[in-house]
């Protein structure tokens, strides 16, 4: 879902902030829900299957529209596009396709590794959402004069939801778990580790069920002390980061980590992994582990459970560091590029 959240957010605030600028979405089928009243043109597509819409659709419209650039925030841009397109920015969230492949669906690397190449080519500009992303973009991609089109376009911080209430059954206290269940999340590891601690609060894990899980979701749900709530609202996610204790966020690669900003910005301390871009946006205020080892994750949940200075420290910390990220910063980054690519 942090793709969406970027598209829908980003789009947003780019109709915030266009200060005289004429914004048209291009949407498959309708416009998202989210979006409903922005108060800007939609041209809708008659088709909803992304090779559809990337072969026959956009190439079409994108030189019809009149626009002096255009803004792919979620998939590439169409790798044929006609003579007479206005030039492309193009968002690339990770590269999880090409760094750890073997945590993304078939469908999805073989779909990527197809159109990325050509998209980066023929982008006017490159945004990421860190300098991580940025480094990986630059080293799997060494094309010539790539480096200065990259651009980091750090994610930002919605608007927060009205407090709900728990779900039924978990207590103020709990280990938060926040993401898709697949194997990237690295659920696997994160239970072998829980079950590893001295003392157990609950462990409470919200995600929809994703892809290539195996039997993770079998044992999430059979596992003493552990809660499995699958997808839950806006408000309901904000109670959570409200009344847990800690974020374990021990992923195993991120292209930004939108779980851990909007931990920090609740004050919630936060363990992660040390590997992808994790680091770069705590900057100092999580406890870092090596995803990849057991140990090394129930040793930092260790740590955090039983230092209550700690966590005040790092929660303290993370609020300082989350109020540099807002979508109004993002939307002013982005507008600057698609101006000077559309001058």
């Amino acid at each position: 879902m942090g793709m969406l959240t970027v598209a829908v957010e980003l789009s947003k605030a780019l109709v915030a902030g266009r200060d005289g600028d004429a914004i048209t979405l291009l949407c498959s089928r309708e416009r998202p829900p989210a979006l409903a009243g922005l108060d800007c043109e939609a041209v809708l597509a008659p088709y909803r299957h992304e090779v559809v819409l990337k072969a026959r659709w956009l190439p079409m419209i994108e030189t019809q529209v009149g626009a002096d650039a255009i803004l792919y925030p979620y998939w590439p841009s169409p790798p044929r596009r006609r003579p007479g397109a206005p030039p492309a920015a193009v968002y690339v969230h990770d590269l999880a396709f090409r760094l750890r492949p073997a945590e993304v669906p078939w469908q999805q690397r073989l779909y990527m590794g197809t159109v990325m190449g050509q998209a980066l080519r023929s982008a006017g500009a490159v945004l990421v959402p860190s300098e991580t992303t940025r480094r990986d973009v630059l080293a799997a991609y060494p094309l010539p004069g790539l480096e200065g089109r990259v651009t980091v376009v750090a994610e930002g911080l919605s608007m927060p939801a009205a407090l709900g209430d728990l779900p039924v059954g978990i207590e103020p206290g709990f280990i938060l778990a926040v993401g898709t269940v697949e194997p990237r999340k690295n659920y696997s590891r994160l239970l072998a580790a829980y079950r590893r601690l001295r003392s157990k609060p609950q462990l409470v894990i919200a995600g929809r069920p994703g892809w290539a899980y195996g039997d993770t979701l079998q044992k999430i749900r059979a596992e003493p002390g552990v809660r499995f709530l699958g997808h839950v609202d806006e408000p309901t996610l904000a109670a959570l980061y409200q009344s847990a204790s800690v974020l374990a966020f021990p992923s195993l690669y991120e292209g930004f980590g939108l779980p851990l900003l909007e931990a920090m910005a609740a004050g919630l301390p936060a363990l992660i992994g040390k590997s992808g871009a994790l680091p770069e946006l705590a900057d100092g205020a999580a406890v870092e582990v090596d995803p990849e080892d057991v140990e090394s994750i129930a040793a930092g949940l260790e740590k955090l459970l039983s230092d209550p200075a700690l966590r005040k420290k790092l929660a303290d910390a993370g609020r300082r560091r989350a109020a540099a990220f807002t979508w109004d910063k993002a939307a002013a980054s982005t507008l600057e590029v698609l101006r000077r690519i559309g001058a």
